[in-house]
């Protein structure tokens, strides 16, 4: 079982559809996206399946770290993207 930073809430928890905290993200220069909501389809699982990392529903926003979070700056793994360095 693990809390979420953010939210503060239970990960493996069912009713967590979603990371209340991440609705946008903000880069170092000052821009704000929109998060990429959570598409299993993108990993050829049926449109019910939950992340299998952070355990957020389709559509829901996941929690921070996530190894399946897509960056919406360049569209890459958003934990391992270049766009936070200098």
């Amino acid at each position: 079982m693990s809390v979420c930073d953010a939210c503060k809430k239970e990960m493996s928890c069912a009713d967590v559809t979603a990371c209340g905290a991440r609705g946008h993200i903000e880069y170092p220069d000052g821009t704000v996206l929109q998060a990429v909501p959570y598409d299993p389809g993108r990993l050829s699982f049926p449109k019910w399946f939950r992340c299998p990392d952070c355990n957020v529903a389709p559509g829901g926003a996941h929690h921070p770290y996530c190894d399946q979070e897509i960056c919406p700056r360049c569209g890459g793994q958003f934990v391992a993207c270049d766009c936070f360095t200098d």
